[in-house]
């Protein structure tokens, strides 16, 4: 799943017009406003209500919930264009949280991550709050151009009139004409005023968007923290509990050859011979713990070729797809790498599966990958300082401006989705047939 990053509408005709024509432009909104009011407010209301009302009849007002929602959405994206070209007003498209799962399934997962966002039922409040005072104030509107009319229509024809007991000559009925006509102006001036208003307070605008910004930039820079330092200690308990032992025992064992060289040749040989296995599985051990930082065919031949190492090593089979328009940048790769890596290490130790399936597909905008297995599941996010590499992963993900999610309820297997945005103005690289890099120029979505 992924979050759609927010934007601000273009600049249109609405950023340039003069008060006046802002004032028309709005007066005619409030006008919708009404209209809506008269019809639509009702059939909203009356959808959600029956919907809510059915759900105890064997949940039979899920589809009216499903369609209400659907409505709403339109709706929202509508007062928020509505708001931009009447009033003027800036308005910042929210960040939207969507599901990367294919067909159906994943529509209805944006569909419930709409309704559990605050700026969805934000933006539902505003519509429905907008109609109701576009209601009142274009029915103080109409019933003040219905008595001016009325009054000029006695004025033109009869030259005087009633009003109860009042009796009006010709001024009268002007006069009275004119104060209602100043009346239904005021009024529609005043739900001008009020819908600008309550667009400026309920929508979202720059300042909301740039506060999510910063907290979603603390998020990325604590993540990225959080990587860092448990990569840093991965690497320092490796050094610590394999190779430091090692390279003691092999102290150990040139040590002891040593006083044997001139009394006991032959076990010192032994020993020297000895010392040299041990050196050499050191620097295997080595190798392998390099490759653990950064593998050298990941900067060599890209992801496709350093995924296939890493399946062609997994003790449980790998069904690997690969399907990338153009080599991400570095940064990219090497989480995707460690995400794919890392989820294969789990699976052999931990999911007692037979088998695992890893996709992986990238865009200009994003590079997506799946792991899933089919194990026992049960797998989960854990900071407890001991089983932490999911939560790496998470910290790393993150750290890009992306997300990971993990689905894994026990029996059904595990299943991880980690998408990566992409810079847009990072370099990219196209995949050659022969897997030879060569330099391009190229170019975002629980």
């Amino acid at each position: 799943m992924t979050a759609i990053a927010p934007g601000t509408p273009p600049p249109g005709p609405a950023s340039r017009r003069s008060p006046s024509r802002h004032l028309l432009a709005g007066a005619a909104s409030v006008l919708v406003s009404g209209m809506l009011g008269i019809s639509w407010l009702w059939v909203s209301l009356t959808l959600v209500t029956t919907g809510i009302g059915m759900l105890p009849a064997a949940l039979t007002g899920i589809p009216l919930l499903v369609l209400w929602v659907v409505l709403m959405r339109w709706a929202v994206a509508l007062e928020r264009r509505r708001a931009h070209a009447a009033h003027g007003i800036d308005v910042m498209v929210p960040a939207r949280t969507v599901s990367t799962r294919p067909g159906a399934g994943g529509w209805f997962a944006t569909l419930w991550f709409d309704v559990c966002s605050w700026s969805f039922w934000r933006g539902v409040l505003h519509h429905h709050v907008v109609m109701i005072v576009g209601l009142l104030v274009a029915s103080a509107f109409w019933v003040a151009v219905g008595i001016t009319w009325a009054l000029g229509e006695s004025a033109v024809v009869a030259g005087s009139g009633e009003i109860g007991s009042l009796h009006l000559g010709l001024a009268g009925l002007l006069g009275a004409g004119l104060a209602a006509l100043v009346v239904a102006l005021a009024s529609l001036a005043i739900g001008v005023v009020i819908e600008r208003a309550l667009g400026r307070a309920m929508l979202p605008t720059a300042d909301d968007a740039l506060r999510d910004e910063v907290a979603e930039l603390g998020a990325q820079r604590r993540g990225a923290i959080d990587a860092a330092t448990a990569e840093r200690l991965r690497i320092e308990r490796d050094l610590h509990d394999g190779i430091q032992p090692r390279l003691v025992a092999l102290a150990m064992t040139l040590g002891m050859a040593r006083p044997k060289i001139a009394t006991d040749p032959a076990r010192a040989e032994e020993l020297v011979a000895e010392a040299h296995e041990e050196s050499k599985a050191i620097m295997t051990e080595l190798r392998q713990l390099a490759r653990g930082i950064h593998p050298a065919v990941l900067t060599d031949r890209g992801l496709d070729a350093a995924l296939s190492a890493l399946a062609a090593r997994s003790p449980v089979p790998v069904d690997l797809h690969v399907d990338l328009a153009a080599r991400p940048g570095t940064e990219a790769e090497a989480v995707a790498y460690f995400v794919v890596s890392e989820a294969l290490t789990n699976v052999a130790k931990h999911a007692r599966a037979t088998s695992a399936r890893v996709d992986v597909r990238g865009d200009a905008e994003r590079l997506v990958v799946h792991v899933e297995d089919d194990g026992v599941g049960g797998a989960a996010l854990s900071r407890d300082g001991v089983s932490t590499g999911l939560a790496g992963l998470t910290d790393r993900v993150r750290a890009t401006g992306g997300r990971l999610d993990i689905a894994s309820a026990p029996g059904a297997g595990t299943r991880l989705s980690a998408t990566i945005p992409l810079a847009p103005d990072a370099a990219r690289t196209d995949i050659t047939s022969t897997d030879i890099p060569s330099t391009a120029p190229t170019e975002v979505a629980r």
